[in-house]
């Protein structure tokens, strides 16, 4: 890898794993103040970008089960980013009490904006390695991904509940929005 001089160690590797996310945290909490935005607003867009990504309909109730939010929550979150035109509500096929949210064109533009400064450092630190390298990378995080997600579905269980197995659901990247490229806000 490039400018590599030694194998990191296990220990090593998380740390950098924490100081990776600790930075990624600043930077959102740095735009989430500079633009007026929630930090809830932010995780509730990057869900939404995901949903399109697979095109799984996204109703109030699945938001807020994925943020982990209360009814009343959600519905002032859905409020506020309604009012802010980042997301539609559309009423679905013969039941008119079903709404399902999508992003708006607008939310794209800022969220590209927003994000759009990182993903070029990243991609350029990205840039840097080979194809064999990204790889073995993107297997790493994915790893790592899948780790986290079973920890925080593990986390969740009562006390002295041995299952510790995470549900599908449980892996949207909905707590970092960060995860999602800011590509994705684009369109």
């Amino acid at each position: 890898m490039a400018g590599m001089t030694s194998v990191p160690q296990p220990g090593e590797l998380l740390l950098l794993l924490q100081q990776f996310t600790v930075e990624t945290d600043r930077y959102v909490e740095a735009i989430s103040e500079r633009n007026a935005l929630h930090r809830t607003d932010l995780n509730a867009l990057a869900f939404l970008v995901q949903a399109a990504r697979t095109q799984t309909p996204v109703t109030p109730g699945k938001l807020g089960e994925a943020l982990n939010l209360s009814s009343p929550a959600t519905t002032a979150l859905v409020d506020r980013l309604d009012r802010a035109g980042h997301v539609q509500r559309d009423r679905t096929g013969s039941d008119r009490r079903k709404v399902q949210l999508s992003m708006t064109e607008h939310a794209r533009q800022v969220g590209s904006s927003l994000f759009a400064p990182l993903a070029q450092h990243l991609g350029a630190a990205i840039g840097q390695y080979s194809p064999e390298e990204r790889a073995i990378a993107e297997r790493f995080m994915r790893d790592m991904v899948a780790a986290t997600v079973r920890a925080r579905a593990a986390a969740a269980l009562p006390a002295g509940d041995p299952s510790g197995s995470a549900s599908p659901e449980a892996d949207h990247p909905a707590s970092n929005p960060l995860a999602v490229p800011a590509t994705e806000f684009s369109g």
